[in-house]
């Protein structure tokens, strides 16, 4: 019953674009010309990508493809990561748009476009699980964009059977603002923030968020995933910051760090 329901609703989701469409029109977000998607394919093959000879642990720039030293030093707790695009000009528009002034078609125009026509690269039947706000910030805000994310992937790609799972885990306590913060600062600011709220044993976790900066609240959540029993654990983003040079870390936190 739940294929052909799938099967129902991939068949139909050509005619439903098209009605939205007719329906919905909307201006491209970056250069404001009409067109049905949020970003326009012109804007869309100018945006900043990350190569694919990225590490495929840190999405930063490797030899070949391969695992970086940086990686093999110190690995993060999730096996894989996918982002995507560079945390950029003009995508990081787009996306504070999409974060702080409600534009959620982004979201769903970066699930259509983020792989690029390539097939679902996690595992099948995955738990989606979106970084959880602390319940203030997410009352302020109104909603959690990395829930909407996830939402829209589990749409995108129905036939890889994924489920979001946003109750799993929560945020046990508030957090400082990890902007400011240097790595080592944004590791302990989040060391503790979250509690699974259930078992995930033999599952395959996928973690989901807009935007990986030093990658330490992944890393945080990764490791309180697999401590309740996740067999693996790989992560989704939508844009990697590229690392500063040393001198730009050292004006911004007045010493450098690596």
């Amino acid at each position: 019953m739940r294929t052909l329901y799938q099967d129902v609703r991939r068949a139909a989701a050509p005619v439903l674009a098209r009605v939205r469409d007719r329906a919905l029109p909307q201006s491209c977000l970056l250069c404001g010309d009409a067109g049905p998607e949020a970003i326009c394919e012109p804007c869309a093959s100018s945006l900043p990508r990350v190569g694919a000879d990225a590490c495929p642990r840190c999405q930063l720039a490797s030899v070949h493809g391969q695992v970086c030293g940086r990686c093999l030093k110190r690995p993060p707790q999730w096996q894989r990561l996918l982002a995507p695009w560079s945390y950029a000009f003009p995508f990081d528009a787009a996306l504070l748009a999409a974060k702080y002034r409600h534009a959620f078609a982004v979201y769903r125009w970066a699930a259509e476009d983020a792989l690029d026509g390539h097939a679902w690269p996690f595992a099948r039947g995955a738990t989606l699980l979106p970084v959880p706000l602390a319940p203030e910030r997410l009352q302020a805000r109104g909603y959690n964009q990395a829930l909407l994310i996830a939402r829209e992937f589990a749409r995108r790609f129905a036939d890889a059977d994924l489920h979001v799972d946003n109750n799993a885990v929560v945020r046990i306590r508030e957090t400082d603002v990890q902007q400011r913060l240097n790595w080592i600062e944004r590791r302990r600011n989040v060391h503790g923030a979250f509690a699974a709220m259930r078992s995930f044993a033999g599952e395959s976790v996928l973690l989901v968020d807009d935007v990986l900066t030093t990658g330490a609240t992944l890393n945080e959540l990764a490791r309180v995933v697999l401590a309740a029993g996740a067999a693996q654990v790989d992560a989704l983003v939508l844009a990697r910051v590229q690392p500063l040079r040393r001198r730009e870390r050292t004006v911004k936190f007045n010493r450098a760090v690596t």
